[in-house]
């Protein structure tokens, strides 16, 4: 039977008046954490539940959509961890996580097209983050940005990690915010020279004992073998990620009780960087000093960097070499390296690292 005009105004008519709970929702477009709309610079784990687990520090993730929101749907361990989110190539803003399952808006504003990071920015031992999914609420998902060909990687501490580094030289104040992977000097040279980063870093770990001079723990060799730092159930497969060039800084929390055993470590180090070369044959691996460690009361800066030569030495291989790094004052307060006294690190270390990437 035909519709009248008026019929058919009245039936349009009772449409609209029904209540906006009956009404269809917007769509809402998601992929899960190991979807290919989703990327990740960095190293990280595949959980049991389909979950995407970020473990080591400056990991980033990347992912595009058109629409006007985007809520990444994750699960933190701790409330102790911060993350930049940057849209499409602007200042980050700096969120701090919240223990449990939570919610992150990454965006929420004008409908365009738009590009996300989102950066890890505190060291290992502060805490994971696992990726559940990002929706978009009536938009769409795009392939996520393409990440460059080369690849590095940084294997080392809280140096390494970029601990305590986004802050002024004369700030007294210690907050983990104040960790930055994102401006570690690792990351500082993968972004001149184009190029893929994983920093495998633990702070306060070394290559035979932590600061504390405990050995029974996981120390670099054997945290490099993870795809989460503190998960020893979960073994990264190297074939995941094949760097062009490996750094290694280690060596600050060793000498930190005093100054290990020659054969000791001159040995450790010696069947480490084997093991890296097993996993990244064609790498050029780069055995940096430490820009903490100094000569005081023993000769602990002119000790470490006696025992890298040997090690080169003992290797016998062109693609091992030693790559020097002067020492940095950090602050009064702490130490470490601060975001300026990184850069200073990747300028000295650029001309090396081109080098071995050709």
């Amino acid at each position: 039977m035909l519709l009248s005009r008026r019929t058919f105004t009245l039936a349009a008519g009772a449409l609209s008046a029904l209540p906006a709970s009956a009404r269809a929702a917007p769509k809402t477009d998601v992929a899960n954490a190991r979807s290919d709309l989703l990327s990740y610079e960095g190293r990280t784990a595949k959980m049991p539940d389909g979950a995407v687990r970020l473990g080591f520090p400056g990991v980033v993730l990347r992912t595009r959509f058109r629409g006007a929101r985007l809520v990444l749907k994750s699960t933190a361990s701790s409330d102790t961890q911060w993350v930049d989110i940057i849209v499409d190539g602007g200042d980050p803003k700096t969120v701090r996580l919240q223990k449990g399952a939570q919610d992150l808006t990454l965006y929420d504003a004008a409908f365009g097209e738009h590009t996300i990071e989102v950066a890890r920015r505190n060291e290992s031992w502060e805490g994971v983050w696992d990726i559940v999914s990002a929706e978009a609420p009536g938009g769409r998902l795009l392939p996520a940005p393409q990440l460059p060909k080369r690849k590095l990687l940084f294997i080392g501490d809280s140096i390494t990690c970029g601990a305590v580094s986004d802050v002024a030289r004369t700030d007294p104040t210690q907050d983990l915010r104040m960790d930055n992977g994102q401006k570690s000097f690792g990351k500082v040279l993968a972004r001149r020279l184009d190029a893929q980063c994983h920093l495998v870093s633990y702070g306060g770990r070394g290559l035979i004992r932590d600061w504390q001079g405990i050995r029974d723990t996981r120390n670099a060799p054997q945290f490099y073998e993870l795809a989460a730092p503190d998960e020893p159930a979960m073994p990264w497969n190297p074939a995941d990620y094949v760097p062009d060039a490996i750094g290694v800084m280690l060596g600050t929390n060793d000498f930190n009780q005093g100054i290990p055993d020659q054969n000791e470590f001159i040995n450790a180090y010696v069947q480490f960087i084997q093991k890296i070369r097993r996993d990244a044959p064609r790498a050029s691996v780069l055995l940096m000093d430490s820009p903490m460690v100094t000569d005081g009361d023993l000769p602990k800066r002119t000790v470490l960097g006696a025992y890298i030569g040997d090690v080169v030495r003992r290797l016998n291989s062109k693609s091992v070499v030693h790559a020097p790094v002067k020492h940095y004052p950090g602050r009064p307060v702490n130490a470490h390296p601060i975001a300026e006294e990184h850069i200073a690190i990747a300028t000295g270390l650029e001309p090396l690292f081109r080098q071995a990437i050709g």
